[in-house]
């Protein structure tokens, strides 16, 4: 069976709306995508830490409730978990103010062995991290070597643009490890400086042969594969939260892949009609999750699409 592995942080989102918290649940990036794989009922590992805090605790009871492997994940006893406040403004997009988790140690993450087929999903500031750095890389490359499709969310936000110097060689080594590159109009308009879908292929096709898809809220998504580019339109709604939409996109793409029962060794083999279905599940999953205060796919929801 193939198996859906996540590389990302664990937080705990505290959310505030008009000056007030309304809602507090698990997150980081690859753990929401991770949740709505698990209640889609697809094998997927979580691959990272958390605190050994009652936090820490809430987080890991979470990802196993909802059907999220956790035989990879990195237990600290030295340290207390992360924390992120989540600021929903007037059309419900959300401002992050970030705490991060305090240690004595080093990360010491269980990478498992990939196999052919198997997708890698990974991204965020985590993927930059120089504790794990070597060892992710590492994996990654082997994931490539024995055929597994790698895709990349460089979540890459306005929080980060000071260390941007520091940290663009690694995103390109990651954009050159990766099958697909996913991310926002936010997202590349701070490694780039680009504001629009061409631009930023132009950019990515000076580091690899990576398909992009372009997110861009309202406006839409873009889809570049080398042979041929294509624009979908976003769903009219009115969004409660945008928190976890671009996660949940990310899941889309993985479900997708995995339902229809797609191999490929290069991006450039996908046909158009496949992307089409891949990228329309996707936005309907990231609406999904913009009408309701979660950050991943809620089961109900979850139990429709499997039906």
């Amino acid at each position: 069976m193939r198996k859906i592995y996540a590389v990302g942080e664990t937080i705990y989102d505290i959310i505030f709306k008009n000056g007030k918290p309304i809602d507090a649940k698990p997150g980081g990036a690859l753990l929401n995508t991770s949740v709505s794989l698990g209640r889609l009922g697809l094998d997927i590992s979580l691959i990272g830490d958390v605190a050994d805090d009652a936090v820490g605790e809430i987080i890991a009871h979470f990802l196993t409730e909802n059907n999220v492997a956790t035989d990879s994940m990195y237990r600290y006893t030295d340290a207390k978990s992360r924390l992120a406040l989540a600021f929903l403004d007037n059309d419900n997009n959300a401002k992050y103010s970030f705490y991060k988790i305090r240690k004595t140690g080093s990360a010491k993450l269980s990478f498992p062995t990939p196999k052919k087929d198997d997708l890698i999903l990974f991204g965020s500031f985590y993927g930059m991290k120089s504790e794990i750095r070597e060892d992710l890389v590492a994996f990654l490359k082997q994931a490539r070597a024995v055929g597994a499709i790698i895709i990349y969310d460089p979540n890459f936000r306005a929080a980060h643009k000071d260390v941007l110097p520091e940290v663009i060689e690694m995103i390109k080594e990651n954009m050159e490890l990766s099958h697909i590159i996913k991310g926002s109009d936010e997202d590349f308009l701070h490694i780039f400086g680009k504001d629009n879908a061409p631009g930023t292929y132009k950019k990515i096709k000076e580091i690899t042969n990576a398909a992009l898809i372009y997110t861009a809220n309202r406006h839409g998504v873009w889809l570049n594969t080398g042979s041929y580019e294509e624009h979908y339109n976003a769903l009219a709604i009115e969004p409660v939260s945008t928190i976890g939409a671009g996660d949940t996109f990310m899941a889309g793409i993985a479900y997708s892949i995995i339902k229809n029962n797609l191999f490929f060794d290069d991006a450039d083999k996908i046909s158009r009609q496949f992307w089409d279905k891949m990228i329309t599940t996707s936005i309907e999953f990231s609406g999904h999750v913009c009408m309701v205060y979660d950050n991943y796919v809620t089961q109900k929801f979850a139990d429709k699409v499997k039906l």
